[in-house]
């Protein structure tokens, strides 16, 4: 049984991070962060070079999945600056199948200080109490080590490749299939 009914928007606090709704005012932020080679090396659903007008693609996408009650994608911020440094969520949930699947992104600066592992966390947290979800889902490109040691240390099994599955940017892309299921997961 689902107990958030995505009627309003949810933040996500910790005593160092806000988790709140993305805005058209965060654009430039976000290009920013997804400009940088480092950040979209393994983002494989990102363009080479994003401008401007796509980031307005995607914060309608993240207000479309919010509306249509399938995923939700946070603002990454650092208290008390409102200035968003990265972001995280999910998308493809499934009420019925009561399973979703996570993404993130951060800024190239904030790497290696335990932020994203923080804001996931708060992800997970909310999944598992306010969707009651069984199994949450994440879709890693092959050689983000980085990426793959976060889930690992959350409680994501590493549960095989997908061999060539996505073709973007004229070549393919593998990806490891990493999966948490709620009775598996430690809050």
């Amino acid at each position: 049984m689902t107990i958030f009914n995505f009627s309003d928007f949810p933040i996500l606090e910790t005593e160092r991070l806000r988790l709140r709704r993305i805005l058209p005012s965060d654009s430039e932020a976000w290009l920013a962060i997804l400009q940088n080679d480092d950040v979209r090396r393994y983002l494989i659903d990102i363009e080479d070079n994003p401008v401007f007008d796509d980031l307005k693609e995607i914060i309608d996408w993240t207000d479309r999945i919010f509306e249509s009650k399938t995923g939700i994608r946070w603002a990454i911020t650092l208290k008390p600056d409102d200035t968003m440094i990265g972001s995280c969520g999910f998308h493809v949930y499934n009420a019925h199948n009561r399973s979703l699947e996570i993404g993130y992104e951060l800024g190239r600066d904030y790497w290696r200080k335990g932020i994203m592992s923080e804001a996931t966390q708060l992800v997970l947290d909310f999944c598992f109490s306010q969707l009651d979800v069984h199994r949450i889902e994440a879709d890693v490109t092959v050689g983000n080590d980085a990426s793959a040691a976060l889930l690992k240390s959350l409680g994501f099994t590493h549960e095989g490749t997908w061999r060539d599955k996505v073709h973007v940017r004229n070549q393919f892309f593998s990806l490891w299939q990493f999966g948490l299921l709620s009775n598996d997961y430690q809050s």
